[in-house]
């Protein structure tokens, strides 16, 4: 093993993050090297400084450090905050009530609801005939374009080919990562 990588073990060990026998290389290691020996030496003072130097937080230090903070814009801690927003409802609710009750008294009793019921499934159907133009227009003209391009050529229809194989192979691998990621038996985990 490099010099490297048994320096690399001494801070693992400060850390107390090397297991017996890396601790074990580690101390044959040393045994014949001075520098990595006085190194160990400095760095297990180092570590005793550290743990004495160490304050301890008290047990309420987080919950007084977030009773400190001042409340974000979106938290009210009063009702009075929400006067405002429930008067505005409330307007534009018997706003609503007034409109619709001026509608129905213009048309006999009980056709306002049905009325209004057919006239939005009409706008839906509108609204999916249209979509379904435009989809179907869209595909056409996508269709021509593609046709336009690689007419006679056949670099175009291998350049194309290419172009879907390609397409082709990096959903497969972000569908492929996304699969991996999520199972959490073969995702690494990180080094100690």
């Amino acid at each position: 093993m490099s010099h490297e990588t048994y320096r690399e073990w001494l801070e693992l060990e400060l850390d107390g993050a090397l297991d017996e026998r890396g601790r074990a290389a580690l101390d044959a290691h040393a045994a014949g090297c001075p520098t990595c020996a006085a190194e160990r030496g400095s760095l297990a003072r180092l570590g005793r400084e550290l743990a004495g130097a160490r304050v301890e937080v008290r047990a309420d230090f987080r919950a007084a450090v977030m009773a400190a903070l001042p409340a974000a814009g979106w938290e009210a801690r009063s009702r009075r905050a929400w006067l405002l927003p429930a008067a505005m409802v409330a307007l534009l609710g018997g706003a609503a009530a007034i409109l619709l009750g001026v509608g129905a008294a213009r048309l006999e009793p009980g056709a306002a609801a049905a009325g209004a019921a057919v006239a939005v499934v009409e706008l839906f159907a509108a609204a999916l005939e249209a979509g379904a133009g435009l989809l179907g227009a869209s595909w056409r003209g996508v269709g021509l374009g593609i046709a336009s391009l690689v007419a006679d050529s056949p670099l175009a229809w291998g350049v194309l080919a290419f172009g879907v194989l390609c397409l082709n192979l990096l959903f497969f691998r972000l569908l492929r990562r996304r699969r991996v990621a999520a199972d959490p038996a073969t995702a690494r985990r990180p080094p100690v």
